[in-house]
């Protein structure tokens, strides 16, 4: 058979293989020997058996793929490992089949149990990790006894002192209550107290154990009970004492009972009943003072049965009598001193005694007043008042009542002359005083103090100046310098401080035309002083005086000086143009007037002006100005000069030179334009001179053979204007081609040209006053454009009965290079078209005696032009062709014989 697969055999069936008539076993992958048995490798272990090709069927108490592995079915605990089938080896501290009881080593006694490794859980009373180790119940809490815990083996007894039996519950001894816990004294009144406590402990509480009353007492010796004793039942928690003694020292105790009898009570507590206010005021109450600040108060205390307690303190009230103000403090002394007080004023005061409790009655009040100081403030409301400019008047209030400290005796004045520093000292009794002799518009610093028994601050100065005079006195140094023809330069000295008598506004200075006796006054905020427009070659007389807002002062010594000669002050007269042409400007004027010459006139300096300053110097009252431009803007001015300087110039006048023809103009460019044979563009450079307004460009044109392309009548012109250029080089051959309006671009079309033609062409520009000469020309050939007639000459004829020979000339205006012809050949039948690039044309492979139809067209690259008219032409004749449609009858027994044309003639 065949394996079904590699590496498996469906069954152990052999394979066998005819060779020779020999057979050989051959096994499947994985099964070996002569019975194919499976092979596993490494081998089945423990008994196992190979079921099939590495898979082991293993005995029970093992797996795993060779059976090397045991099984355990119950698992090993806590960690313990199955060595071999059902057997587990254990970790250290567990035994057993599966591991799972712990070991204690050495083992638990006093009934305890080994409930982990080495772990006993003992019972009670005992311990230790065998449970060896008595516990000592009687260490924690006296093992819960009411006396003695005594330890036993695993247990306990408890046991009663001396005189005490043991109750049925095996712990409580029965004996009297403890002492009541937190026994607190409050609510402390004159004559009430409150006393309250907490039950005493009760371990083992029970029906004899049991607290059935309270006894409370208070007394005023800690070491007897005294008679207030009192008994509250079982539930009491607090008492409150009554009429007790004011202001005296009270022990309390409290003690519990039960069945047993009366426990031990507590420790005394001392409460003292609260004091009253005294019920006297403090003796002998006196004041003196010790300065103008502060006093000194004595007393002694009220009487000892009025004290009513511990006189703590002593409360003091002093009322200051002339404003109200109130002070109050407390002393523990009998004396006290009080400071910051205003002098002279007078206190009224009086004392109290106080206890914890409250303040007793005050005693009588007393006054005592402080003594007087030096005023603590200065004298206000300070006003002053001019009367002339040598007497202030003041004006003042006293201190503030507050701060006068005393009487006032007298005012102390103090004035300060600020500009010499000099301080006067003045003095007054009533609040007012007058200063006299003072120094006119000087500054002045006032204060006031007030005295009583010493003198009090001063005022804030107060600067006040006196009013203003005149300046006593003249500037010195005065003197007056001539600067030019037309001005002086006056100079003086400030007046000193002294002699101004206040604020110098400024100057006035008077000047004297000696010539005519005419005063000016002139008015200067300070020197040097300048006075311009003075007439030259003018004798003046000048002098200053200082000016305050009051008038003034004196005027200085005069002084007198004369001005020398000067330039003209005054332009010439009646300035004009006198003649006028393109290249030449007349000019005249007349002098100055008289009152401006300023002198002798010596000459004239005529400015020119364009682009730039010209100056003509003449003696005379004319000037001719040759080489000017045409149409320019010229502006003119003239001015009279002596042998100081020159003076002012004329108004400009506006002068503008007539017009003339312009410069030629400079073609730049005349080129073809492409698709438009009959146009040029032509561009162009305005004049260099354009020599006035120009109104138009002209544009005249030829062709290059001197043949005229048109005459005046038929010009492309712009206007009717005739050809103005038919003078250029006596040459009548150029002709207007258009003109142009003046305007951007400087780039024109011009047309009416034939295409495919050489011109040549110049411009001109036109002014007012005539045209140009015209400029260098420029040549350029227009555009190829289609022929404009038909090819000439054409001749069409038969060579043969198969052929023709079309012959022709080229049109007569071509408009461009001929590239070729198309020739246009029917009949009835057919239509030919040629392309033919000489003159003549043969046509063959025609049929004899056919009769054509010929046309012709140039073409150059921009196309074909108009056609020929169509000329006929037939070839020739030629023999027949075969006999069509042969038919041979017999009639009446002789032959008859009938046929139809040739089929075609006979083609060579």
């Amino acid at each position: 058979m065949l394996c079904p697969f590699i590496g498996q055999c469906r069954s152990r069936t052999r394979a066998v293989y005819r060779q020779t008539a020999v057979y050989r076993t051959v096994c499947c992958s994985g099964y070996t020997g002569s019975r194919c048995e499976a092979v596993c490798s490494p081998s089945c272990r423990n008994g196992g058996t190979c079921s099939s090709p590495n898979s082991c069927s293993c005995q029970s108490g093992w797996t795993g793929s060779i059976c090397t592995l045991p099984v355990c079915p119950f698992g090993c605990a806590n960690g313990g490992t199955c060595t071999r089938p059902r057997v587990c080896s254990c970790r250290s501290g567990w035994t057993g089949a599966t591991c799972s009881q712990p070991v204690c080593t050495p083992s638990c006694e006093n009934g305890g149990t080994c409930t982990s490794p080495n772990t006993c859980t003992c019972q009670n009373g005992w311990s230790g990790d065998s449970c060896n180790n008595d516990i000592n119940e009687c260490a924690v809490d006296n093992g819960g006894c009411h006396h003695t815990c005594h330890n036993t083996a695993g247990s306990f007894e408890c046991r009663c002192n001396s005189g005490y039996s043991l109750a049925s519950d095996g712990r409580t001894c029965n004996e009297p209550p403890a002492v009541p816990r937190n026994i607190v004294v409050s609510n402390v009144g004159k004559r009430t107290a409150t006393v309250s406590w907490v039950p005493p402990p009760n371990t083992f509480p029970n029906q004899l154990t049991a607290v059935s009353a309270y006894r409370i007492c208070a007394s005023q010796n800690q070491f007897q009970e005294g008679n207030r004793v009192v008994t509250a039942g079982q539930q009491s928690r607090m008492y409150e004492f009554t009429n007790l003694e004011e202001y005296t020292a009270y022990f309390f105790h409290v003690a519990a009972f039960n069945s047993f009898g009366e426990g031990a009570s507590n420790d005394p507590i001392e409460a003292t009943t609260l004091e009253a206010a005294p019920s006297a005021a403090p003796l002998a109450v006196q004041a003196f003072p010790n300065s103008s600040y502060n006093i000194t108060i004595l007393w002694s205390p009220p009487p000892e049965i009025d004290r009513n307690g511990v006189i703590i303190y002593y409360e003091i009230q002093l009322t200051e009598t002339e404003n109200g103000t109130e002070f109050q403090w407390t002393s523990p002394e009998l004396t006290t001193t009080r400071g910051s007080l205003h002098p002279h004023f007078h206190y009224e005061f009086r004392v109290a005694a106080h206890t914890s409790i409250g303040t007793g009655p005050f005693s009588a009040v007393e006054t005592v007043q402080t003594l007087p100081a030096a005023p603590t403030a200065a004298p206000t409301q300070l006003r002053v008042s001019n009367f002339d400019s040598s007497t202030i008047a003041l004006v003042w209030e006293p201190p503030p009542f507050t701060d006068r400290n005393g009487d006032i005796v007298r005012y102390h004045i103090r004035v300060t002359e600020q500009e010499t520093q000099t301080i006067f000292e003045y003095s007054s009794t009533s609040q007012h005083y007058t200063l006299t002799s003072l120094h006119p518009y000087y500054n002045y610093v006032i204060s006031i103090a007030a005295e009583t028994v010493g003198v009090g601050p001063f005022t804030t100065g107060l600067l006040q100046p006196t009013m203003e005079s005149v300046p006593s006195s003249a500037p010195g140094n005065f003197s007056m310098a001539v600067v030019n023809s037309t001005s002086i330069l006056l100079s003086w000295s400030e007046l000193p401080l002294p002699e101004r008598n206040g604020v110098v506004q400024g100057y006035t200075i008077c000047l004297t035309n000696v010539r005519n006796g005419r005063d000016t006054d002139y008015s200067a905020v300070s020197g040097p002083y300048s006075i311009v427009n003075l007439h030259p070659d003018f004798t003046y007389r000048a002098e200053v005086a200082a000016v305050t807002v009051v008038g003034a002062g004196p005027f200085s010594s005069q002084i007198e000086v004369r001005l020398p000669e000067a330039a003209p002050s005054g332009p010439p007269t009646h300035f004009s143009v006198d003649e006028l042409s393109p290249r030449s400007i007349t000019l005249k004027w007349g002098y100055p007037l008289e009152e401006d010459r300023n002198g002798v006139i010596s000459g004239f300096r005529v400015r020119f002006i364009s682009n730039n300053f010209t100056d003509l110097e003449v003696e005379n009252a004319t000037i001719t100005i040759e080489e000017v431009k045409p149409f320019t803007l010229y502006y003119a001015e003239v001015a009279a000069f002596t042998m100081v300087g020159i003076g002012p110039y004329t108004v400009r006048i506006r002068v503008l030179t007539p017009e003339d023809v312009p410069s030629p103009v400079s073609t730049t460019m005349l080129e073809a334009i492409q698709g438009s044979p009959t146009q040029l563009t032509v561009q162009w450079r305005p004049p260099e001179e354009p020599n006035g307004e120009l109104l138009a460009y002209s544009v005249c044109c030829r062709e290059s053979t001197q043949q005229p392309l048109c005459d005046c009548d038929s010009a492309i012109s712009v206007s009717s204007t005739s050809c103005p250029c038919g003078d250029l080089e006596q040459d009548t051959s150029y002709h207007l081609q258009a003109m142009f309006p003046v305007g951007l671009p400087h780039v024109k079309v011009i047309g009416g040209f034939s295409p495919y033609t050489n011109y040549t062409c110049f411009m001109t520009a036109n002014t007012s006053a005539g045209e140009s000469s015209p400029g260098i020309p420029h040549s350029s050939t227009t555009d190829e454009s289609t022929p404009a007639d038909e090819p000439q000459d054409i001749m069409v004829n038969s060579l043969n009965s198969t052929a023709i020979l079309i012959q022709w000339s080229p049109p007569h205006i071509p408009n461009g290079i001929i590239l070729f012809y198309t020739i246009y050949i029917n009949d009835s039948i057919t239509f030919n078209i040629i392309a033919a690039y000489q003159n003549s044309f043969m046509f063959g492979w025609l049929s004899p005696y056919q009769l054509l139809n010929v046309r012709l067209s140039a073409s150059t690259k921009v196309g074909e032009g108009p056609l020929t008219e169509s000329q006929s032409v037939t070839t020739d004749e030629s023999v027949p062709g075969a006999v069509d449609n042969l038919e041979v009858l017999v009639l009446n027994d002789r032959p008859s014989t009938s046929l139809g044309p040739p089929l075609s003639p006979m083609e060579y």
